[in-house]
């Protein structure tokens, strides 16, 4: 018995020479270290600016149309920021998108002046991918022979297949196009392919709102419970008794919930509400009281943090000045608020600027902080503001940006120690207020009902990490890794295998196509897998005193939110389809660009390959010094681009059946850019796949999004322009306050 408490003790109290690099980080705190934290924070905030603003952005179609957009440039984002972080950059990989495409049409194209190569699409296809390996090796040694920078070594095949495609393109067609691609033999196989879409329309499942959000729901509650179990220290004893408080809870919880989604009443909403809210509070509590330590007791009081106080009256400050605000600001007015224009307007613009050049030539010299030249900027800034923003839009900017920052005030007071969980359940309250402040303002059902309903989960949430915190101890020390039992894997695998014969089968007897069979089998039997770990997972959180099935349980939350997502985005209900003429598709494109996103993060994050990435960006000298392979890792990298440039060409031949000569022309910056905003570093041995893919995704979001809230096109460049900026300070800042040890 000594032995055993021995343990716990040390489980819980951390030694005082434990070495800083030793110590556990939460994994609140583990996110917020990772690269793409701060393109996540831009996406969601971007997703919510524009379903906000926009009424189809929202919507299936709308989320299919930024998707597609995306997708372009995201199937080309993810291997480019593994070649950044590696270390190196590809400035021929935007051209090699439209040179793979050019060569296909006109390897294939029998119709030309010169009569073209009319090859097959059986032959032109393989060809046009070895013509972009060949190139991407071709990179990749001139940079390693010669030890040019990848930005000189590239320019001279990003000058000569500019010039190639369109000097050829007009050789043989007489025109800067390349068409008859359809015309082709061989077409139908390859464009079924390249060219292939689901269009939602034509798959009906009228279960599909009970599946999807069941799936969020479960998927949200999993996620929680894996946060719990890496951020928490397990009893050695569960508690029954918590386990049956817990189950009540969580009746009492569904109880709620239910009654509150078949009634509409302004009275039975706030009763049902709270026995739902009540519910969720006391199953996290008995949950806690089951499965983990208690906390201690009085350590915390003696550890405040003075600036806890500041933080607490700026965030309840800046959330009353929101609310005086909205109060104050005709909301019906669409006046320009046109307080400095003209002369007046003039002058504070001629001031701000001169300020901001004075204070930028005294902050050089050391003469004042750096942040003063940003004064001189607002006020610039003002004139423009007030003659391009109407008094309702005013009035909406001022409520989110000061409601947001009382919240983040709020938040950043609850990570300080000492009274922690009280300033957590004071942002919940917060959020609360603002909840019910936007539903008595709001006139769409948008703000009303759905903003309404996730602002109060959200706050539900925060309130039940705060009871968590007061009950259970934190961990200090890292979960185990998980235990070897391939028994569940081999289970999963061996069902899933079968599943996925069974659908091929049925697939090919209905007739459908090839492709479109082996996808569905794929899918099926990769969710019947899915089923099964979850299903081991879940019998090992409940019946074994194994610890490390925190992430198992993270990944499943995960998997159950994008499963429920995409059964959202990509089945119809009848009544869906009998209420709508328009009609929606996600292109083959989309499907690669998720799984280059996935096949990329995995890359770098489970293989040897990924390591030696992480190694040659860091330091090329020092990483071949311990034996890894730099030469054969770069130029692996450059071919990756290459091949993937050959994938995106072809979507792009396949779905045009036409190619312009310039296309992809100038794409590489945007795929550095986006590669940037997804937190890689131009420096390389920093970055993530993910992240570009986040990138890729907001960019898609921004562009489709001006047009859906009908604003002025012409402003999207400094839309990107200002996101860039903010996502990379974001990111730079979130990563330096996570890293710091408290």
């Amino acid at each position: 018995m000594a032995e055993a408490t021995t343990a716990t003790d040390s489980a819980v109290r951390p030694s005082p020479a434990q070495d800083e690099r030793l110590a556990h980080r939460g994994p609140v705190q583990q996110l917020l270290t990772r690269p793409e934290i701060g393109a996540l924070i831009g996406a969601v905030g971007v997703w919510l600016l524009f379903w906000l603003v926009s009424a189809p952005f929202g919507t299936a179609g709308g989320t299919a149309n930024y998707l597609d957009v995306a997708a372009t440039l995201g199937l080309m984002a993810v291997p480019v920021a593994l070649l950044m972080i590696g270390g190196e950059f590809d400035l021929s990989s935007g051209s090699m998108t439209g040179a793979t495409a050019v060569i296909v049409v006109l390897l294939s194209s029998d119709t030309a002046t010169l009569g073209g190569a009319g090859l097959s699409l059986h032959l032109a296809v393989p060809l046009s991918l070895a013509f972009a390996l060949a190139i991407g090796w071709f990179n990749g040694t001139l940079v390693e022979k010669t030890s040019l920078p990848s930005f000189i070594g590239t320019l001279p095949t990003f000058f000569i297949r500019i010039g190639a495609k369109l000097g050829f393109t007009k050789l043989f067609t007489n025109k800067v196009i390349a068409e008859g691609l359809d015309r082709s033999g061989g077409y139908e196989f390859w464009d079924n392919i390249f060219g292939a879409s689901w269009v939602r329309n034509g798959h009906v499942w009228d279960n599909r709102d009970w599946a999807w959000s069941g799936l969020l729901i479960i998927g949200a509650v999993v996620l929680i419970l894996g946060t719990m179990e890496l951020a928490y220290a397990r009893r050695e004893h569960p508690n029954a008794v918590g386990y049956l408080v817990s189950a009540a809870g969580a009746a009492l919880g569904a109880i709620g919930f239910i009654l509150l989604l078949n009634q509409d009443s302004t009275a039975s909403n706030w009763i049902f509400g709270i026995l739902m809210g009540a519910g969720v509070l006391v199953a996290t509590g008995g949950w806690c009281a089951a499965r983990y330590q208690p906390a201690e007791r009085g350590a915390a009081a003696a550890e405040r943090d003075p600036r806890v106080v500041q933080l607490l009256f700026a965030g309840i400050g800046a959330i009353v000045g929101a609310i005086v605000i909205a109060a104050v600001m005709n909301p019906e007015n669409s006046d320009r608020l046109d307080f400095l224009t003209g002369t007046p307007g003039r002058a504070v613009l001629a001031i701000g600027i001169g300020t901001t050049g004075v204070l930028a030539v005294l902050a050089a010299l050391g003469r004042v902080s750096v942040g003063y030249p940003a004064i001189g900027a607002v006020v610039a800034l003002i004139p423009g503001i007030s003659y391009m923003v109407t008094v309702q839009g005013a009035r909406a900017i001022l409520f989110g940006i000061l409601g947001i920052a009382g919240v983040v005030l709020l938040s950043l007071a609850a990570r300080r120690r000492g009274l922690a969980a009280l300033f957590t359940l004071l942002t919940s309250a917060g959020i609360v207020i603002l909840a019910f402040f936007i539903q008595s303002e709001a006139g769409s059902r948008k703000l009303r009902v759905e903003l309404f309903t996730a602002l109060l989960l959200i706050a539900l949430v925060l309130a039940a990490s705060a009871i968590t915190r007061l009950i259970a101890a934190r961990r200090t020390s890292a979960p185990p890794p998980p235990a070897p039992s391939a028994l569940p894997r081999q289970i999963g695998l061996g069902l899933g295998l079968v599943a996925g014969l069974l659908s091929l089968i049925l697939e090919l007897a209905d007739g459908d196509g090839i492709l479109y069979s082996i996808i569905m089998a794929a899918v099926k039997g990769g969710l019947v897998v899915f089923a099964v770990c979850a299903l081991a997972t879940l019998y090992r959180t409940l019946f074994t005193s194994d610890e490390s099935v925190g992430r198992s349980l993270i990944f499943i939350g995960i998997g159950s939110v994008m499963l429920g997502i995409a059964a959202k985005l990509m089945f119809i209900t009848g009544d869906e389809l009998a209420n709508t003429r328009a009609e929606t598709r996600f292109g083959v494109g989309v499907m690669l660009f998720l799984a280059f996103a996935v096949l990329g993060a995995w890359l770098l994050a489970r293989t040897q390959f990924g390591n030696w990435i992480f190694a040659v960006g860091g330091n090329k000298d020092a990483s071949r010094s311990v034996g890894v392979p730099a030469a054969r890792t770069k130029t692996t990298l450059f071919m990756l681009v290459s091949a993937s440039a050959w994938i995106t060409g072809m979507v792009i031949a396949f779905r045009l059946n036409s190619v312009q000569a310039n296309v992809g022309d100038g794409n590489e910056f945007r795929y550095i850019i986006v590669a940037v905003v997804g937190g890689c570093l131009l420096t390389g041995g920093y970055g993530s796949a993910i992240g570009a893919a986040i990138g890729a995704v907001i960019w898609g979001m921004i562009t489709s999004g001006i047009g859906f809230a009908t604003w002025n096109s012409d402003w999207r460049f400094l839309v990107l322009g200002a996101l860039l900026l903010v996502a990379v300070l974001v990111n730079n800042y979130v990563r330096s306050q996570a890293e710091k040890v408290r």
